[in-house]
């Protein structure tokens, strides 16, 4: 290549000379324009840790470990840094998405938000990382409180006066150390279950089948209209022997894991007898229920677990206890039982294959119909 230089016209051949000696642009040129954007295209591993510490992005690192991901999104999130949209991008490295809702200016703790999730958060490592990343998106001020998806409880406000307290109870959630936020998730399992002959003979309510017409037999003519069918009446018979045997005894969802062994017991906190309902306050799946005290062939079961229970342990089946009594020793009212907890467990009907790994800040809700 041609060389240049700035020597005037009348220039001796010594000064030539020098200035050829000397210049060294010939010799680093190609290194120079071979380094032309190279931390922005695509720069090597090793420079990472480096253009980290110059865009200042350091005290993302323990959240976001893909420091490629982090230089190019980085400089975009502190350009925003401070309000909705920051917090929404660093959500979005971690694979979440979610609304933020602000507590009103009548608070006394103004400045504290929730975060609307989308998704159960699984591990409490992901909790973690959640909370760091959120708190250095807002400003200094704003506090992330807590965190909910799929079950959301809250305190009751019952007045906005300066003085004394207005609320009553609290909002559902947990903690988990070190981190200061709560989580709320709730996660549902519906069952719509068929009760086969041998979870009937297992309960000691199960009657042959008749023949479609109404003939004499062990039936409930007060509370079986004489319209109905031979199998209706055969129904309803079975339910209502079922409710007399278990009456006065609380009904259990039944956790196991994979080995087929019990993980815990939770009482049932709805064991209703029902019928299809339009407005009716039970669902399963997307059809509504609603309680038939008398003539019914259905029965509703919902149970729902504690921020908790059974944690470190992964459910492959669930099923129910229609009617049980704790053991002695166990709490009268305990909600959660371990394996033993139930004095005469009796058959687990409506067994049903599941993945459940149990979590301390996510609540269990099974709801099941069992017709009969």
């Amino acid at each position: 290549m041609a060389r240049h230089d700035l020597l005037p016209t009348t220039y001796v051949p010594l000064e030539k000379g020098l200035s050829l000696g000397s210049d060294s642009y010939t010799t680093v040129d190609p290194n120079v324009t071979a380094m032309r954007g190279i931390k922005i295209v695509n720069p090597p591993p090793s420079f990472l840790p480096f253009l980290v510490y110059e865009y200042g992005l350091g005290e993302l690192t323990p959240y976001v470990p893909n420091l490629y991901e982090l230089i190019e999104e980085g400089i975009d999130w502190q350009r925003v840094r401070g309000t909705r949209a920051a917090v929404a991008k660093a959500l979005g490295w971690l694979g979440y998405a979610a609304g933020i809702e602000e507590f009103s200016v009548s608070r006394q703790h103004w400045n504290y938000f929730q975060l609307a999730l989308t998704s159960i958060v699984e591990g409490d490592a992901n909790l973690h990382r959640i909370e760091g990343v959120t708190g250095l998106s807002v400003p200094l001020r704003s506090v992330f409180w807590r965190a909910f998806a799929g079950y959301d409880v809250r305190a009751m406000e019952y007045g906005r006066g300066r003085w004394g307290s207005k609320l009553w109870g609290s909002y559902s959630g947990r903690r988990v150390a070190p981190g200061q936020a709560k989580w709320s998730f709730g996660r549902r399992t519906d069952i719509a279950h068929a009760m086969q002959p041998s979870e009937l003979q297992a309960l000691g309510v199960w009657i042959a089948p008749a023949g479609a017409a109404l003939t004499w037999g062990a039936f409930p003519w007060t509370s079986v209209p004489w319209t109905a069918s031979g199998a209706l009446a055969r129904s309803v018979a079975m339910l209502e022997a079922t409710m007399a045997l278990i009456a006065g005894k609380p009904a259990w969802a039944v956790f196991l894991n994979a080995a087929g062994e019990v993980i815990g017991y939770r009482r049932a906190r709805a064991r209703w007898p029902v019928a299809q309902a339009i407005n009716g306050i039970y669902r399963v799946n997307s059809t509504r229920y609603a309680i038939k005290p008398e003539a019914a062939t259905i029965l509703y079961l919902e149970a729902m677990t504690g921020f908790g229970d059974g944690f470190g342990t992964t459910a492959t089946e669930v099923g129910f206890i229609l009617g049980s009594q704790p053991a002695a020793g166990s709490p009268a009212g305990a909600l959660w039982l371990p394996p033993g907890g139930l004095a005469e467990p009796g058959p687990i009907v409506a067994r049903r294959s599941i993945t459940i790994p149990f979590q301390r800040t996510v609540r269990e809700r099974i709801c099941a119909v069992l017709r009969f």
